[in-house]
């Protein structure tokens, strides 16, 4: 199977601009961390291993020259520019294929022949060694390439007919094919520095799911385009949706999770309750949408005290979004789906803040202003938390919550926003009803979830995380979420979703997990001069601050 150019420059640009900013060469080598070059799972986390055959990624400084170096041709070396990689597993010793190399980020193919097992890895930078990097080999742990580069968000398919690349004005149909482009399917036979090395892996037990629904496979093995990358070919199922969660399940080891969009016909996606073709349309001819939400929301948790506490909140948030972040957004799954994603992840940058001059509220409590932070014009807020010390901008501690009712948001104008009025119902009736019995999760286990009061044309949102260590940066570990539509009162969360998180670390005597059901229902629509898209939100829910993942 051969593309056309096209797709395997899509996959180099890909990789490419996930390079960091080179760092000048040190003297030192050092070799910090090896990870999935399409997925960037951690290395701890269940699906964070390398796979025999994988393309990785590895990270560190002083590795290799200031500008980046590549592989031009077949047979790919195994050393570039003074950068080689070997990998020890027991008693066997591999020279890994070399693509590219920089000071801080180096690509290369773990040949297939590489036994499973634990090893090490070293990288070596014109005859210095790094200290040997402690790596897990496995047979099997796909990854699918992400638009973010970080394996999170839209993920990089394309039709086979026209190569054209999959996005929310680029919807697959049903029925059509699609390939799906990843790494870490496993091993091939074959010398895989001589060339691409195509053939369908059947014996391979690979399961693809898109919008909940298993779809058909019609090849899964290397790609005829590049050394470590692999291609899997669908038949899109009867699903629609502008984020359709995307993972495989191979061999019984979960992928990272993606998105895809799908229409019931045309090119242009919609979701039920947010996006529709038309809204997208707009924003691809504008180039991006200015965006308002108002919001109230009532919130029931408990942490590691056995009292229930409640947190109410009334805000609102205008702001413009470029078309690029737009399509680039992981966005909200289609209802009945589930998705999972690890932490910590960059973190976006602001977005440009509109200002809407006062924003009040009334209703059942009230008459409120809500307050802006200092610097943010274009954000409100004010939450209500019983005990809080009074005078505190932002915040009623007098014991005021949220009543059943209508919220009327109005907004004065500002430069960028001009004056809006907008209602949003709270009733005020959800419940979850089986919080009490869930005392840890089991991960090899499905998890069944029930709730009353659910409204319609509402949906819950189950979410849940758990860290499996503490890491430079904040927690390493994964969350999950699945959307499901608020009057079907159940839901079970899949072992395969709960599989990709990892179990919980304890600190200071509590387990490092959280679990949570919020119904989310969104209201009605409003426009002001100066928005693209502006919707009125009701949010309604329980959180367990800390639970056990086993």
């Amino acid at each position: 199977m051969r593309y056309r150019v096209s797709a395997v420059a899509l996959l180099f640009t890909i990789l490419l601009l996930s390079l960091f900013a080179p760092a000048h060469s040190q003297a030192a080598v050092t070799l910090s961390a090896a990870v999935n070059g399409a997925s960037y799972q951690n290395s701890a986390l269940p699906n964070g291993k390398l796979a025999q055959g994988v393309l990785f990624i590895a990270f560190g400084q002083g590795m290799g020259p200031a500008v980046i170096a590549r592989a031009t041709s077949f047979p790919l070396p195994t050393q570039v520019s003074g950068t080689s990689i070997s990998v020890t597993v027991g008693a066997s010793t591999a020279k890994c294929i070399m693509l590219y190399t920089t000071a801080s980020q180096v690509a290369a193919v773990l040949p297939s022949s590489t036994p499973v097992g634990d090893g090490t890895m070293t990288v070596t930078y014109n005859g210095t060694d790094s200290a040997p990097l402690s790596i897990t080999v496995v047979a099997h742990a796909f990854g699918i390439f992400a638009v973010d580069q970080g394996g999170n968000g839209p993920g990089v398919f394309t039709d086979p007919i026209t190569n054209v690349a999959n996005s929310l004005v680029r919807a697959a149909n049903p029925g059509e094919l699609l390939d799906i482009w990843g790494t870490g399917i496993g091993a091939v036979p074959g010398d895989e520095a001589s060339g691409p090395l195509p053939g369908d892996l059947t014996s391979v037990n690979v399961q693809v799911f898109v919008g909940g629904q298993q779809a058909q496979i019609l090849y899964r093995g290397r790609s005829g385009c590049c050394a470590g990358v692999d291609q899997i070919r669908i038949s899109v199922p009867a699903v629609s949706g502008c984020y359709l969660p995307v993972y495989l399940v191979e061999e019984g080891v979960v992928s990272n999770f993606i998105t895809m969009s799908a229409a019931s016909s045309g090119s242009v996606c919609s979701d039920p309750g947010g996006f529709t073709a038309a809204d997208l349309q707009n924003a691809t001819n504008n180039g991006g949408w200015h965006v308002g939400a108002v919001s109230t929301s009532r919130l029931f948790g408990r942490g590691a005290k056995p009292t229930i506490t409640e947190s109410d909140s009334l805000g609102a948030a205008f702001d413009n979004v470029s078309l690029q972040a737009l399509l680039m957004s992981p966005g909200q799954p289609a209802l009945n789906t589930c998705w999972v994603i690890q932490f910590p992840v960059a973190t976006p940058p602001l977005p440009e803040f509109l200002d809407a001059g006062k924003v009040s509220v009334d209703g059942p409590i009230g008459p409120y202003d809500l307050v802006t932070p200092p610097g943010y014009l274009g954000v409100y807020s004010l939450a209500f938390l019983p005990g809080a010390p009074a005078g505190t901008p932002g915040l009623i501690g007098d014991g005021t919550l949220l009543k059943p009712g209508r919220y009327t948001f109005t907004g004065g104008g500002g430069a960028k926003v001009r004056p809006f009025t907008v209602s949003v119902d709270a009733p005020l009736t959800f419940e979850w009803t089986n919080h009490e019995s869930i005392t840890a999760v089991n991960r090899s286990q499905p998890l069944p979830i029930t709730w009353t009061g659910g409204s319609p044309g509402s949906s819950v949102n189950i979410h849940g995380q758990s860290s499996l260590m503490r890491g430079s940066n904040g927690d390493i570990g994964a969350s999950f979420n699945c959307w499901v539509d608020a009057t079907l009162g159940s839901f079970t969360v899949p072992a395969s979703i709960l599989l990709a998180l990892p179990p919980s670390y304890m600190s200071n005597g509590n387990p490092q997990g959280s679990l949570g059901v919020v119904e989310v229902t969104i209201g009605d629509r409003f426009t002001a001069t100066g928005l693209d898209y502006g919707i009125a939100e009701f949010f309604d829910g329980f959180d367990r601050g800390i639970i056990a993942y086993q």
